[in-house]
């Protein structure tokens, strides 16, 4: 059997139909994860670019569609029938496909019998189009030998994706986000200005309602596809800062006369380190006031150390303090690469002697039950008995059930029982769903 690390994220130049049945692909082309940091080319240059608004749809069988040689990726592809649909969004709320709705049941039960990880004939595929033009700020990153990154947020179940007509990746696991370099498929797109401003991309994304991973989703929701959060393009600079890990400690004094101490641990790394020359840090506190610098040789893996700083206010729920830690690339000209900003809080979180505690102070957590009612006040000793009775119980059943309207006086509201209903379980036949052996009509 081949490694688990081997079969995570393939790497391919062409789509494949296999991969929506193969349990062990669940992307492809797909970008390591890394921190979501927010970074800035130079000092104040945003590098992103949303993609979010209209795009033109249409919903085809799984049957009907070769995501393999893929005419409908084409640029010059006829998409004039084409529906309109706003991104992000599901294809259920803008009336494409219809809602379903299963506990333990698979959405195809009852009319197809897929063995796993097969996967029903009646599936759906979202044929997704946008054009754009590159931003002035990305269009001048890729002159300057940046990159280019595609990040689709949220998107069920199953994403393939091409770039003027070139492959760029696949994506299952829809719930985290599908990242794809684009910077050669930017570059080789239309014509040979491709990454100036004015040039016109096409952007075309194969969504498939199943692929192997719905056999991982047996439990109570709504099924509802689609590109269904944000879309954006984000450029880096040559030079990046790829991956950032922060550890902020705080220590309290254990001993009278002695001071509390913060100490912050990072862990950079960069991308393509040797053209640039330095790494300089800085935090500062809320009043913009410099508590620690330092400034050290660019390298692939960058280690940051504060060492134990005093009068640092630490971070807790009620005096939420932060810092902000700002880390600058600088290239062997002086000039910012790239800025990199993050705020921070310190604090330390331990167990002691079977006590939660929050720098070194006891957690007391704050909160509220339903009223007690005291030995004096209980319905058999009141001179009212039976309607003071029923006034205890109006309260406490409206405050278990605060969705429903407050009771007229004098009037006992009934518990609310929780009910498994099958409100309308009819499929795109109209069909009734058959649970457990048994056909489920709709009321």
């Amino acid at each position: 059997m081949a490694d688990t690390a081997e079969l995570a994220i393939v790497h391919a130049t062409t789509a494949s139909a296999s991969w929506l049945t193969d349990p062990t692909v669940f992307a492809a082309n797909r970008k390591p994860a890394h921190s979501s940091h927010r970074y800035v080319i130079g000092e104040t240059s945003e590098p992103k670019q949303s993609l979010d608004g209209e795009w033109k749809v249409r919903i085809e069988q799984a049957r009907n569609v070769d995501v393999e040689s893929a005419p409908f990726a084409a640029v010059d592809f006829e998409d004039g029938d084409f529906g309109a649909i706003e991104v992000p969004g599901h294809l259920q709320m803008a009336g494409y496909l219809k809602n379903k709705y299963v506990n333990i049941q698979y959405p195809w039960d009852g009319h197809e019998d897929p063995q796993a990880p097969n996967i029903p004939e009646n599936n759906h595929v979202a044929i997704y189009r946008r054009r754009f033009a590159l931003d002035a700020q990305l269009a001048r990153t890729l002159e300057n030998d940046g990159t280019v990154s595609l990040t689709f947020h949220g998107a069920a179940t199953a994403i393939y994706v091409w770039l003027d007509g070139t492959f760029v990746g696949y994506g299952e696991d829809g719930f985290t986000p599908s990242e794809f370099d684009v910077t050669e498929a930017l570059r080789n797109g239309n014509g040979n200005a491709a990454d100036s401003p004015e040039a016109e991309h096409t952007l075309t994304v194969a969504c498939y309602e199943y692929s192997s991973a719905s056999w991982l989703e047996d439990q109570d929701f709504w099924r509802l596809h689609g590109l269904f959060r944000t879309v954006e393009l984000a450029a880096q600079p040559h030079t990046h800062v790829e991956t950032v890990q922060l550890e902020a400690d705080y220590t309290a004094a254990d001993t009278a006369g002695t001071a509390d101490t913060a100490e912050l641990n990072a862990a950079l790394t960069l991308r393509n380190p040797a053209d640039a020359m330095t790494i300089e840090s800085t935090l500062r506190d809320g009043d913009g006031n410099v508590v620690w610098e330092s400034t050290q040789a660019c390298n692939g893996e960058i280690a940051l150390n504060s060492g134990k700083m005093t009068n640092i206010a630490p971070w807790s729920a009620e005096s939420p303090t932060l810092y902000t830690l700002t880390v600058r690339v600088v290239g062997h000209d002086g000039a910012i690469i790239e800025t990199v900003t993050q705020k921070i809080g310190f604090r330390t979180f331990r167990i002691e002697n079977g006590i939660m505690t929050l720098n070194g102070k006891r957690i007391v957590f704050k909160g509220r039950g339903p009223p007690r009612i005291r030995r004096e006040a209980r319905p058999r000793d009141h001179p009212r008995g039976h309607a003071f009775r029923r006034g205890l119980l109006q309260a406490a059943q409206h405050q278990r059930h605060p969705h429903l309207p407050l009771p007229q006086p004098g009037v006992l509201v009934r518990p609310v029982r929780r009910v498994r209903s099958v409100s309308d379980r009819r499929d795109e036949y109209g069909d009734a769903r058959h649970v457990g052996g048994k056909q489920c009509r709709a009321s």
